[in-house]
């Protein structure tokens, strides 16, 4: 960590001597030792993982939009690892999510108006199964749609007679829009619909779809702007008139209404004619096509017009079937501390950085990633070196990601940034946090590095946060796998020397020529990418707010059971860094006044 040149003049003895402890066991566990990280003796199958995947399988009733979006987390719900829907409208809930290894037991929870329980389910190895078909008496219906009524654009269109929906609108047209009907876009263009007889003039509107260039009033047809104009028009229509009570006895307004499948599933009625209002003007589609919006226009206008086609569910369902938050966010969360000496090793105290991460994840009812909000806490830079951040989605191409803000970089950076925010040069979604954590944290003039001398000043944690907007419908939540993300740092403004988390690939960029020299064994196999010739780490992931050795303090002389779990392969404390009694040397972990 501190001093490479020393390091370098005596990496030969080091090498050797490192070379003869490869995994090797241990005879005598009684005269087995360990005073610092390297007297460990470790398998060359052990990841270091503090958490584990667990594939999750659930069994849903026919009924299932009463139990959506269902919730799974830690038994007393302090941390809630999973909340959604299943993938493609299927019967069954299958998705991938990661736990602390502790875990043994999990718990599902329903939404308030399914009658449900939460229950708890014992796992099966790393495996989470339960059926809930076999308690499909006890679990609500689904909502009432019966009452509702919606006409099409040629219903809307047509000349008034009898009670048909052209005498319907003729009838009380002023009454529900007293100073007539506007569409589209009024920070850009719209069209005014002043009468019934205007909306009878344009209805029904047909041709290829194209945005408002001028304002117009009272059209006689699509005027150029095509089919999914009219469908607007009439979604409008509907709306207003079931609103005001003069169409359908719906228990609820029609507004309130959800999608239940498609790109808007999980959304509300009065939501999608926001967008698809913005669009018609000319303004953003915040990612949807012209056709997309347009289709979603007309489920609104034959929906209740004789059709059965189950497009929407009540506002108390998510899209798909489900109840609660139509658009469910899920928390991933966790420290990283690195040792910054690569391909030599360090002082184990593991405080050259220590970083707390707090993922957001925004999916919509079809489990379609949608946003990522990512919050980066700096709490110590236990280092001399200036080094960067980043973290790599190694399932997620950069072409999936629509924009990425909120990087810290240098005006003349050694990281180059393509227009949609992630850096240039990688097959793989990856996003540089900041080039240099001592430009986010500066040295407070005393100690070495920030936050990890007790008599040093104290620098409060600093918090970057990063919003990345995907592509709709292009990675689902379980194709993200999160939990199996891939951070790392570079090294004092070397871009291509990177650290990562043991058996995790380097990025594109990484100097390749680097990995196997020093004490470095990734020549090995990708499985030990960024260990040590004796199966050490150079970084490790706790699923918590980790707290950290005071500088040069090993890290096994801090947590008492750390060495157990390390050699035990993660059998035994799988909990090491948890405040519990005897597990820590608190005098050695650091603190602040």
């Amino acid at each position: 960590m501190k001093n490479r040149t020393y390091i370098l003049l005596i990496a030969a003895m080091m090498l050797a001597i490192t070379s003869c402890h490869k995994s090797l066991p241990v005879d005598n566990p009684d005269d087995h030792i360990v005073s610092s990280m390297n007297d460990l003796v470790v398998s060359d199958d052990f990841t270091w993982k503090t958490t584990k995947d667990v594939i999750v399988m659930i069994n849903l009733p026919s009924n299932a939009s009463s139990v959506l979006p269902l919730s799974i987390g830690e038994v007393g719900g302090a941390r809630t690892f999973f909340t959604g829907y299943p993938e493609k409208n299927s019967d069954r809930l299958e998705t991938k999510i990661t736990i602390p290894s502790y875990l043994t037991k999990l718990q599902i929870s329903f939404p308030e108006n399914s009658g449900l329980d939460a229950v708890t389910v014992t796992l099966t190895g790393d495996n989470l199964f339960y059926d809930l078909t076999r308690g499909q008496k006890s679990i609500a219906v689904p909502c009432d749609l019966t009452g509702f009524l919606t006409y099409s654009q040629g219903g809307w269109g047509s000349p008034a007679h009898g009670n048909n929906p052209g005498a319907v609108r003729d009838a009380y047209f002023t009454s529900v829009f007293p100073t007539g009907l506007d569409v589209g876009d009024p920070s850009n263009f719209t069209m005014h619909f002043s009468s019934a007889s205007a909306i009878q003039s344009f209805l029904p509107a047909g041709g290829p779809d194209n945005p408002l260039t001028q304002n117009l009033t009272d059209p006689a047809n699509s005027n150029g702007i095509g089919n999914w104009a009219g469908q607007i028009v009439a979604a409008e229509m509907n709306v207003g008139y079931d609103e005001a009570g003069y169409l359908g006895n719906g228990f609820t307004d029609l507004k309130d209404l959800k999608y239940i499948s498609g790109p808007f599933a999980g959304m509300t009625i009065e939501n999608f004619l926001i967008i698809a209002n913005t669009a018609l003007g000319g303004g953003s589609t915040s990612g949807y096509s012209y056709n997309q919006i347009g289709y979603a226009a007309e489920q609104i206008n034959l929906a209740f017009d004789g059709y059965d086609h189950n497009y929407f569910t009540c506002s108390g369902n998510g899209g798909g079937g489900g109840g609660g938050n139509p658009n469910p966010v899920v928390q991933h969360d966790g420290t990283l501390a690195f040792e910054d000496l690569w391909p030599w090793k360090g002082d184990y105290d593991f405080n050259d950085l220590v970083i707390n991460y707090e993922f957001d994840i925004t999916k919509n009812a079809q489990e379609y990633v949608e946003h990522i909000k990512g919050t980066f806490t700096i709490y110590a830079i236990g280092a001399y070196f200036h080094n960067g951040f980043g973290f790599t989605l190694p399932t997620v191409s950069p072409n999936n990601i629509v924009s990425t803000t909120g990087s810290v970089l240098k005006a003349n950076s050694v990281v180059s940034v393509a227009g949609n925010g992630l850096e240039s040069g990688q097959s793989k979604a990856t996003v540089i946090v900041s080039d240099d954590v001592f430009d986010v944290m500066p040295h407070p003039g005393g100690g070495i590095g920030v936050n990890t001398e007790i008599y040093a000043p104290y620098v409060q944690p600093v918090t970057i946060e990063i919003n990345m907007e995907f592509a709709p419908g292009t990675v689902t939540f379980s194709q993200l796998d999160i939990g199996n993300f891939n951070p790392f740092i570079f090294i004092d403004q070397n871009r291509g020397v990177e650290i990562h988390l043991p058996g995790y690939a380097p990025t594109d960029l990484a100097d390749q020529s680097l990995i196997g020299t020093g004490e470095d064994a990734g020549n090995q196999g990708a499985t030990h990418y960024y260990k040590t010739n004796n199966n050490l780490p150079w970084a490790i992931n706790i699923p918590e707010v980790f707290e950290y050795p005071i500088e040069k303090h090993d890290i096994t002389t801090v947590y008492n059971h750390f060495a157990e779990w390390a050699e035990s392969d993660g059998a035994l404390y799988p909990d090491w860094y948890k405040d519990l009694p005897g597990y820590r040397n608190q005098t050695s972990i650091y603190t602040h006044n």
